[in-house]
């Protein structure tokens, strides 16, 4: 129940976000509020990514996720990543697919070059290739990556 209830406001609160244009001027609350949830697949296993997704103009964006597995090895496993990503093509609005981006994620495991696509500004959905460099000791995590998430600040 309190895991329902975390998720529920952090959607309640990128939505209100959307809705204020004086919360820009808090920059503490931009941070809290530019929240990124992805479920995303490393080699064969599954992850539940959470983390902000932040950006420093109009086409380059910084992430600083977690990506977070319980139910493959009965314990909570994380690995932090560090993503840089470049909007490469923006379309118009009303458009179903509003931009295509490419970028890069570092972990203390695997560098990734990435795609993406973004749909309607908030759903997202990135492919890459893990190329691992040290050696993840629950299971390996290199190889074909992808992910399909929720942009809650767009």
């Amino acid at each position: 129940m309190k895991k329902f209830v975390v998720i529920t406001a952090i959607f309640l609160c990128g939505f209100l976000k959307a809705q204020f244009e004086e919360v820009k001027e808090k920059k503490w609350l931009v941070i809290l509020l530019s929240t990124r949830i992805e479920g995303t697949s490393l080699d064969n296993k599954a992850f539940l990514s959470i983390g902000t997704k932040l950006t420093d103009g109009d086409k380059n964006y910084y992430s600083l996720r977690g990506h977070f597995n319980w139910w493959d090895e009965r314990r909570l496993l994380v690995i932090p990543e560090f993503d840089y990503f470049r909007k490469v093509v923006s379309f118009q609005d009303g458009a179903e697919v509003s931009s295509l981006y490419a970028g890069a994620g570092v972990s203390p495991y695997a560098v990734s070059p990435k795609a993406g696509i973004n749909f309607y500004h908030f759903l997202c959905a990135e492919f890459g290739y893990n190329f691992e460099y040290n050696t993840y000791k629950p299971f390996p995590i290199k190889g074909f990556r992808y992910g399909v998430g929720i942009n809650l600040v767009f």
